[in-house]
């Protein structure tokens, strides 16, 4: 544990817009003011440059790459490319954020 960190120490923003700032808002309007807000930082997220199908498509494009160009060793003869394996994993995640995050 960092011995600088302490319970009130901030972790990385989730905000995904860049630098964020307090502001003033009216207590009954904050659910809604901040359930917009996050809609809004999620669509920017994703309008950023790059839709969420260009980004499947990269990825689709990786994984026929690596099939492709696959050099198999004594343990992987016959196999083939297998995307189900732990090393994948973080990429499947991602893919399903990309997913998620296009509906």
């Amino acid at each position: 544990m960092n011995k600088y960190k302490n319970s009130t120490t901030w972790t990385a923003s989730t905000w995904r817009s860049g630098e964020t700032k307090t502001i003033r808002v009216p207590i009954g309007l904050e659910e809604k003011i901040m359930a917009y807000a996050r809609a809004l930082d999620r669509e920017n997220a994703m309008s950023h440059g790059i839709a969420s199908e260009e980004i499947l498509s990269a990825i689709a494009q990786y994984i026929s790459m690596r099939r492709e160009n696959l050099h198999p060793n004594q343990h992987s003869k016959g196999k083939g490319l297998d995307t189900k394996t732990r090393t994948w994993d973080e990429l499947r995640r991602f893919e399903s954020w990309v997913k998620m995050s296009s509906n």
